[in-house]
């Protein structure tokens, strides 16, 4: 209805009388914030766009005008089934659920191999997962694409094979991160029958080797003797995809004569036409190069003009009346730069060799190939065009901003580059986006400006783009994408609970804490620059504060350049031999889910320079916990390995989330503890997801320990906001709908709302102490399950408990303007 595809509807009221309805959204602009500085001579305004839905309703009695989401959600209420007739009779779905005999002949043979899920009374595809490939099949064959976003877990590498499948497009290359491609050769082969998959690494030849490898040549070479079978599949990790041979600057350095200083000096120059090569320089000089150094990280070629045969803009030969090639003057053009090595980019390599030769793409993560001119886009780009149809995978299609779906879906949908240029991201955002504008205006008493005598003001505009998207790009998906949800799927998941352990700082370490905290935030007020030194070491130092650290700062001179560090305060270690009361509690808690025949795994941030996994290894080793640290140097393939063969002897294990982000079942483990809290809310929600998930047969419960009044406290409120706005967004589901995040913009953010002493809003208005279960396809809350019962441990509450416990009261923000949420409006899930 939002995006008006809908039309005009005709209904009937509750009396029987015919209304009509029609929906649209329309961008608004709405100025957020105005300042002034204090000579009163610049004012900034801030605009920001703003998408509204509204529902006209033309009735008898007059016109009524849905632009609020109560009475909007009232209306849809009353007249979903109608409506839900009309658009079902209006779209004509490509799959109504109505799989041909063909289809589910070879549906029913997938998957036969696989042991069955819970609830699963045979092992094979799910009822969920067969419509999802059938309906994607058959988009592909019309559209020539598909894509499926599902959450995590629902199962999309299973779909992509049963796809396959049905279209018999082989050989088929899949395109997955590095540490996905042992799980796809396996699902390939035990979800087809009688196929084979290979993972392709290499065209080229590295330093050690004695020859050259053709790993493309030689599938498709096995292909055609049939060693791979009838099925032959092809496996690429992006980085294989991507990777080329590396390239150095190349010049021949000479000595010329400068006849005006009489001198001698030497230059670079071209290797081919040896003129010396020039570099532009601001403001229109030219210089000539003298030092590698100069010639900066781009590939240049010679621009210097030579005698030969004259060449046109595109660079063929230009020709007398006779048809004889013209001798003049020409533009060299040579290349200054030569590759180094000889590896060839393997997307590159099937782009101009073997081309439509494999006849489906499978792009597994597809998000991550969403940039404009990141070597992983332009090598999806080359395999798109290489293959004759493409399926894409993702749980996070859109990623907040417009144009973050803006060049995937150039390069998938032939109506996008009908109706847009590869470089019209701007058109873009303006139609589908949200952007934002600042505009500054300036009025001076100078008598060099021209405004000095006439009072004129001076205005600058400044636009970027912000997250949001407008209803109508559901336009541009609809025909080729599905979304799908681990509620589609009919297997009911285990509870799932989210709960805040409060502790209390020793008196040393508060004492610290706060001392510490108080010398770094009069820094950062005085110095803005010092914000992230004051953010990191106040996150860090109440779990690190077990050994001796100093704090460190980077002196600058008056042009901001680096000049040394400078101690700023050293932090004595505050324990000796001892454990601090977050310690305590998590060698208690370990101890406690053992006795309830439940794993825990425990996410830490700080593993990299400022390392606390082993100090936690020791303490729970100590405390009787059977424990280990799964470190950075494992190899991302070899994870799922590693922890298989050790997780049966396991109590407990330490990982930084971000290592088991994607890809990973960590369905041994019932139980996720943040030590420390992770700053990005994809990451969250992917680190708790690796435990629940299909599979899963205990009660889930996710547990953030903080230490009150630390920093750590306050960052997880504003991880609520940033949930609560997701949802807001999206609906009841947040981690279809996002992609990873910067910490800074979260971190930095802190700092400001920390360092402006602004109060956030009621935790009790952004946390929800139980997941609310929907049945209804409007998102209508119908029931609750029952509550996991917690062991008795101190300082353990739920979100509700706390947030009532914090009271923070809600005040108004810079902008002039608040919003209180309603209660209990949202959890992770």
């Amino acid at each position: 209805m939002a995006s008006g595809m809908m039309g005009t509807l005709r209904l009937n009221d509750e009396d029987g009388k015919p209304i009509h309805v029609k929906g649209r959204v329309v961008k608004v602009t709405e100025k957020i914030e105005e300042t002034t500085d204090k000579k009163g001579n610049t004012t900034t305004e801030v605009f920001r766009d703003r998408f509204v839905s509204t529902v006209a309703i033309l009735r008898q009695s007059g016109i009524e005008i849905i632009d609020k989401v109560e009475p909007l959600s009232k209306f849809m209420h009353k007249y979903g089934d109608q409506i839900g007739a009309h658009i079902l009779s209006t779209y004509r779905p490509l799959y109504n659920f109505d799989p041909t005999s063909e289809e589910i002949a070879i549906l029913d043979t997938l998957g036969t191999k696989r042991k069955p899920l819970p609830g699963q009374e045979k092992p094979g595809l799910l009822p969920t997962q067969r419509h999802i490939a059938a309906g994607i099949a058959r988009a592909i064959k019309k559209h020539g694409v598909g894509n499926v976003q599902g959450e995590m877990g629902v199962g999309k590498t299973v779909v992509g094979a049963a796809v396959l499948e049905l279209m018999d497009a082989y050989p088929a290359v899949i395109l997955c991160p590095p540490h996905l491609v042992p799980k796809w050769i396996r699902e390939i082969e035990e979800t087809i029958p009688s196929a084979r998959a290979m993972e392709l690494t290499r065209i080229g030849r590295n330093a050690d080797d004695p020859g050259d490898v053709n790993d493309v040549r030689r599938f498709l070479q096995l292909c055609e003797e049939g060693k791979l079978g009838q099925k032959p599949v092809a496996v690429i990790a992006h980085t294989s995809a991507k990777y080329g041979a590396g390239w150095e600057h190349a010049a021949v350095r000479k000595k010329f004569v400068d006849e005006e200083e009489c001198r001698v000096f030497e230059a670079l120059t071209c290797p081919e036409c040896g003129s010396p090569i020039q570099i532009d320089l601001p403001g229109g000089l030219v210089t000539t190069a003298t030092t590698i150094e100069e010639l900066g990280d781009k590939r240049r070629f010679c621009q210097a003009e030579i005698t030969g045969y004259e060449l046109n803009e595109h660079g063929r030969l230009v020709r007398d009346e006779q048809g004889n090639p013209v001798w003049g003057k020409r533009i060299c053009g040579a290349p200054l730069f030569q590759f180094t090595g000889r590896r060839w980019a393997i997307a590159d390599y099937i782009a101009k060799h073997p081309r439509r030769k494999f006849i489906l793409l499978i792009a597994d993560e597809c998000h991550q190939f969403s940039a404009k001119a990141s070597d992983r886009g332009i090598a999806f780009h080359q395999l798109v065009g290489a293959t004759k149809y493409t399926l894409t995978l993702t749980g996070t299609f859109f990623g907040g901003r417009s144009t973050s779906i803006f060049w995937l879906l150039h390069r998938l949908n032939t109506g996008v580059r009908k109706d847009f240029s590869f470089n019209d991201e701007k058109r873009w955002a303006r139609l589908y986006g949200v952007l934002e504008t600042t505009r500054k205006s300036k009025r001076t008493d100078d008598e060099s400006d021209e405004d000095g005598f006439t009072g004129n003001r001076r205005y600058q505009n400044q636009a970027k783009e912000q997250p949001g998207i407008s209803p109508a790009i559901v336009n541009r998906l609809l025909d080729t994408t599905v979304f799908l949800s681990l509620k589609d799927l009919g297997l009911a998941l285990p509870h799932y609970a989210e709960e805040v352990v409060t502790l209390n700082m020793m008196d040393e370490q508060g004492k610290q804490y706060r001392s510490m905290e108080k010398k770094l935030r009069d820094l950062a007020l005085n110095n803005r620059r010092y914000l992230s030194t004051w953010l990191q070491w106040t996150l860090a130092r109440p779990n690190s504060a077990f050994r001796d650290e100093v704090v460190e700062i980077d002196e600058v001179d008056r042009k901001g350049e680096f000049l040394r560090k400078r101690q700023l305060m050293e932090l004595p270690a505050i324990v000796d031999g001892n454990t601090m009361p977050k310690e305590g509690w998590l060698v208690d808690f370990c101890r406690s889910e053992r006795q309830q025949g439940r794993k825990v795994l425990i996410y830490l941030r700080q593993t990299g320079t400022r390392d606390i996994q082993d100090r936690i290894l020791k303490i729970l080793r100590e405390g009787g916990v059977r424990t280990e640290v799964l470190h950075s140097g494992v190899n991302p393939r070899k994870r799922e390995e590693w922890i298989a063969k050790r997780v049966i002897g396991l109590d407990a294990l330490v990982v930084n989330p971000r290592l088991v982000e994607t890809g990973l079942d960590l369905i041994a483990f019932s139980s996720v503890v943040f030590g420390e809290i992770e700053y990005s809310l994809y990451t969250l929600w992917q680190a708790v997801r690796r435990v629940w998930r299909l599979g899963q047969t205990k009660p889930v419960k996710a547990i953030f320990s903080v230490y009150n009044d630390a920093m750590e406290a306050r960052a997880l409120a504003l991880m609520g906001q940033k949930m609560k706005a997701a949802q807001l967004l999206y609906g009841d589901e947040v981690g279809g709908a996002i992609v990873p995040e910067e910490d800074g913009d979260i971190l930095m953010k802190l700092a400001r709302e920390a360092l402006e002493s602004a109060d956030l809003l009621d935790l009790q208005s952004l946390f929800a102490d139980e997941v609310v279960v929907s049945n209804s396809p409007m998102g209508c809350p119908t029931a609750t399950r029952a509550p996991l019962s917690v062991p008795e441990m101190p300082k353990v509450v739920s979100w509700a408990d706390w947030m009532a416990q914090r009271s923070i009261a809600v005040r108004s923000n810079s902008r002039g303007r608040s919003r209180q949420a309603e209660q209990n409006q949202i959890s992770l899930f």
